[in-house]
């Protein structure tokens, strides 16, 4: 938790928690996901449990969840490859995020239901086929396979735990007892391309777009199975506007595709924007600053959800490339309660000489600090729309209605978005359409007040 101490009166409400307050959560997991050392249940060969130990009682919709899974795990049986089967699994697991996402809304630890969905697709492979011979347990053995190539490091754990010890279990494995031969065949008849799924690796090619405002990134990754299998890239659509955030993300069959599904996402201001070879770590700021933890903002786009597990999975597998290319990303580092000095005096001097006085210098101050929390570095002249409208929620949320710090500061809002479009060198017309929302929130807030003081007289 950050909390922000400014020596000067800043018009907002007191106890502000500045990165949580603005980023809205409707969740955050209780306990760690990752393997954690589950114990192994008394009397079982497997290493695996239908439960994560992280809480004692997994939410309501866990169950519901898993066994929507676990009925649709056939689907998987259609893919004819790596990544056929990969996408499937990020459809089943993405349906049922979205649903607790949108629906159920609490509870929101999606670190520990991927564990349990492992488990409960474990223990159906182990009822049917070790248990029962039965001959429905190949879709949850393909799908626990596809988990391995889109949890992270620590989530893939559990489905690789779970093959490795059916495997056994079955008497197909390394150190097995008493091989049943109708299992061990059924085993071996399995396609040899699953066990590549855990193996998927980013190839270190890395590609960057860049919208006109400057705060819409694409960031675009080449990735590749063993041996060049089933070759794709994967798209993180990341938003800088407000906090650092995932906008978008998803698998695609080249750059040129990815990148045009892009700038259909972003709209006309990526209509220029071209994919450009990213030559150092430092380009890729707003990859490292996305906060991949299992944080639930509530306004997530289908695709970001799908790609929950996914997206975060290949964060690790890009960085894990360009360090082995001796690039590693560069260290996470704090984006709040930065010194807002040099920004409020730059803009105090345009102001004065474009109006002839200077703005108070308390209210220029406390907006140059809010302007500046949590932005992404090489964003702090990026006055997108988007950008304003976030900046005016923070304002309406968090600051005091009717301080003289808030009073002060909305109707400097127009001339502060406009310094900065000039600042960024944008076309007249992008830099109005930031300007016009500015300007709609600026007159409705001073007719408010207007009112508000007529009515205290």
């Amino acid at each position: 938790m950050i909390l922000r101490v400014s020596p000067v009166s800043r018009g907002r409400k007191p106890k502000k928690n500045t990165k949580n307050k603005k980023r809205r959560a409707v969740g955050r997991s209780a306990g760690g996901g990752g393997h954690g050392g589950q114990p192994e249940p008394p009397g079982s060969a497997l290493a695996w449990s239908p439960r994560p130990a992280a809480f004692d009682e997994p939410p309501a919709w866990f169950t519901e969840a898993s066994l929507a899974v676990l009925d649709g795990a056939g689907v998987a049986l259609a893919a004819r490859g790596p990544r056929e089967l990969e996408q499937a699994t990020v459809d089943l697991l993405g349906r049922q995020v979205r649903y607790a996402m949108r629906e159920v809304r609490h509870g929101l630890r999606f670190e520990s239901w991927f564990e349990e969905v492992a488990a409960v697709l474990a223990e159906h492979v182990q009822e049917d086929l070790v248990e029962g011979g039965g001959d429905a347990w190949e879709g949850s053995w393909w799908l626990l396979h596809g988990m391995t190539s889109i949890g992270s490091p620590a989530l893939a754990w559990a489905a690789r735990t779970a093959l490795r010890d059916l495997t056994k279990l079955a008497g197909a494995g390394p150190g097995a007892a008493d091989p049943v031969p109708d299992i061990v065949l059924a085993l071996r008849r399995q396609p040899a391309w699953l066990a590549q799924l855990p193996r998927i690796a980013a190839t270190g090619e890395v590609w960057l777009l860049r919208d006109a405002y400057g705060c819409r990134f694409g960031v675009i990754a080449g990735m590749s199975y063993p041996d060049g299998v089933d070759p794709s890239v994967f798209l993180f659509d990341i938003d800088a506007c407000g906090i650092v955030d995932l906008a978008n993300a998803g698998a695609f069959d080249d750059v040129t595709r990815a990148a045009a599904a892009w700038r259909a996402m972003v709209g006309d201001t990526a209509g220029g924007a071209h994919p450009t070879p990213v030559q150092t770590a430092d380009q890729l700021e707003c990859l490292v600053h996305w906060d991949s933890g299992e944080l639930a903002l509530g306004w997530e786009s289908d695709a970001a959800l799908d790609n929950w597990f996914r997206a975060r999975r290949r964060v690790h597998d890009v960085a894990d490339a360009l360090r082995g290319r001796g690039m590693p990303l560069p260290a996470h580092r704090s984006l709040y309660n930065r010194d807002a000095t040099p920004l409020a005096e730059a803009f105090t001097a345009w102001y004065d000489a474009r109006h002839g006085t200077k703005p108070d210098a308390a209210a220029v101050e406390a907006l140059a600090e809010e302007w500046l929390d949590g932005c992404l570095p090489g964003t702090e002249h990026a006055a997108s729309p988007h950008r304003v409208r976030f900046l005016l929620e923070t304002l309406t949320d968090d600051w005091i209605e009717d301080d003289p710090i808030t009073v002060a500061v909305k109707p400097l809002l127009p001339d502060w978005v406009r310094w900065h479009g000039e600042q960024a060198g944008l076309p007249d017309d992008l830099v109005q359409r930031a300007v016009d929302v500015a300007a709609r929130h600026t007159e409705t807030a001073l007719s408010a007040h207007s009112m508000l003081h007529r009515g205290t007289q």
